[in-house]
């Protein structure tokens, strides 16, 4: 058992668990992720980005802010940690439920799974992006997808991620899901295949 910063208790318990593959599928899909819109398919699927730091961020501050106006080791300072530890746990429990689902959906329903291998460290050195991009939590979605459909006995392809809503501009309007199709093709040229871009 451990205790959490909230106050809850944990049980820690381990298991060994055998994968099972599910049921095999022809269907391929390719997956452009984004700010507007958490992630794009080749399929046109498109999940909105939840955006669950921004959303909770005004009561973070005020958490924060009281708390640093207590003294310190006063119950009523433990009390304001004690709040600001389960807005963060609140924020974490969204947010992997959130990605859970999604990573889910995919590996269940498609054989082969193409994303874009993003460089997420080098990515979030630009500021103005770099808020957006950890709320986003893409790395922790690829991690789920990763391991998900190793166990499920699902392929995962990574491409190069440069230039991909750039190609068939005059074919596809839609910069997101053009940027999904040519993950797609990029990924499936690589087992010969190749899907059509109308």
């Amino acid at each position: 058992m451990k205790r959490k910063r909230t106050g809850k208790w944990l049980a820690i318990f381990q298991v060994e668990d055998s994968p099972i593959p599910l049921p095999s599928t022809n269907k391929v899909v390719g997956i452009d992720v984004g700010i507007k819109y958490f992630l794009t398919d080749s399929d046109g699927h498109q999940a909105e980005n939840p955006r669950y730091y921004h959303k909770t961020l005004q009561r973070i501050r005020l958490f924060q802010r009281s708390f640093s106006m207590k003294k310190k080791g006063s119950s009523n300072g433990r009390k304001t940690l004690l709040k600001l530890n389960r807005a963060y746990e609140k924020l974490t429990n969204q947010r992997n439920d959130f990605l859970h689902k999604l990573s889910r959906f995919y590996v269940r329903n498609y054989g082969i799974i193409v994303t874009e291998d993003l460089h997420i460290a080098n990515m979030v050195k630009n500021h103005n992006l770099a808020k957006n991009i950890l709320d986003a939590s893409w790395w922790k979605f690829f991690k789920m997808l990763s391991y998900k459909a190793e166990r499920a006995g699902r392929t995962l392809l990574k491409v190069k991620p440069a230039y991909t809503s750039q190609e068939n501009k005059e074919l596809i309007e839609d910069r997101d899901l053009r940027g999904s199709i040519n993950v797609l093709n990029r990924g499936l040229l690589g087992v010969g295949t190749t899907l059509s871009a109308c």
